[in-house]
C-alpha cells in the first residue's frame, strides 16, 4: 500500500476501538438506522463485504441475522484482534487485515456496505470504486457519511477543537472526550429535540463518550452535501440510486451494480 494514499487515521481508530470494544445493543439500533431502508432480513443467505469494520460491530447484526458469508475488513491490527474476539462465535466470517485501496475482488459479493468510513479517506472514490467492483451484477452497495446539511451549527464548534484535538496525545484527547461528554450528557437532559439527539440521550455515558471521541480524533472527517455524495458514483454503471438524510444529519447511499 503506498503511504501517500494512508491519512493516519487508522492509527487513531486503532487507539479507540482497543478501548471501546465492546458491543452493545444499541448498536443494533444505530446500524438499523445507518442502513435503512435496506433491513437485516436482506442479509438472509446473502454474501456481503464490510469494508472498514471496526470492532466488528456492523458485521455482527447481519452475521445474527442469517446472512451467508462475510468479509470484515480493516487496517489496523488492534483492530482486527478485537473484531475477531466480538466476532467469534460466526464461523462464516473472514476478518482481514486490509486497506481499502488493496481489496481486489471483481463481482464475488452481494452486498458491500462501508459506515462512517469513506468521509475519512484521502481518496474516496477509489475506495467506492473498489467495493463497487467487489460486487456480483444486482449487487447493493451501501454507504454512510456524515452531511454536511444538518451539522452546520455542530462544525462551527467542532472545527476549531478538532484543529487542536488531531495534533495531541490520543491519551489526552481521549480526557478532553470525557469532559466534554460531561456537558453533552447533561446538554441531552435538557434539549433532545432531533431524531440523532433522542437517540443518543438514551445511550450510557461510555458509549456517549466514545462517540464523542471518535469525533475528535480524525485528521480528514468530511462533511458533504447530497450531491457530493452522489458525485462518489461518478463514473460506475449503478441503478436504482436512492438517498437518504439518516437522523437529518447523515447520508446513507444505496444503488445496484448494472453489470
Amino acid at each position: 500500500m503506498n503511504k501517500d494514499n494512508l491519512d493516519g487515521t487508522q492509527e487513531q481508530f486503532g487507539y479507540e476501538w482497543e478501548r471501546y470494544n465492546e458491543i452493545v445493543p444499541k448498536y443494533k439500533i444505530q446500524f438499523q438506522k445507518w442502513i435503512y431502508p435496506f433491513e437485516l432480513k436482506n442479509f438472509i443467505g446473502k454474501s456481503f463485504i464490510d469494508a472498514g469494520c471496526g470492532i466488528g460491530r456492523n458485521s455482527f447484526w447481519p452475521l445474527e441475522a442469517g446472512a451467508e458469508s462475510c468479509l470484515a475488513f480493516d487496517f489496523d491490527h488492534r483492530t482486527i484482534k478485537v473484531a475477531k474476539n466480538n466476532l467469534q462465535q460466526f464461523k462464516n466470517v473472514d476478518i482481514k487485515y486490509l486497506s481499502i485501496y488493496d481489496l481486489d475482488i471483481n463481482s464475488k459479493y452481494e452486498i458491500a456496505f462501508s459506515i462512517g468510513v469513506i468521509h475519512h479517506l484521502k481518496h474516496p472514490a477509489k475506495a467506492v470504486e473498489k467495493l463497487y467492483k467487489s460486487l456480483k451484477k444486482d449487487g447493493k452497495l451501501i454507504i454512510w457519511v456524515y452531511a454536511k446539511e444538518g451539522n452546520e451549527m455542530k462544525l462551527i464548534f467542532l472545527r476549531p477543537i478538532r484543529y487542536f484535538t488531531t495534533k495531541l496525545p490520543l491519551g489526552l484527547t481521549k480526557l478532553i472526550s470525557k469532559l466534554i461528554t460531561y456537558a453533552v450528557w447533561l446538554f441531552l437532559r435538557i434539549y433532545s429535540r432531533s431524531p440523532y439527539l433522542k437517540l443518543m440521550k438514551t445511550f450510557s455515558f461510555r458509549h456517549t463518550e466514545s462517540i464523542i471521541f471518535d469525533q475528535l480524533i480524525p485528521k480528514i472527517a468530511n462533511y458533504w452535501t447530497k450531491n457530493e455524495v452522489l458525485d462518489l458514483l461518478d463514473g460506475l454503471k449503478v441503478r436504482n440510486i436512492e438517498i437518504y438524510h439518516t437522523n437529518e444529519m447523515s447520508w446513507t447511499l444505496i444503488c445496484e451494480k448494472d453489470i
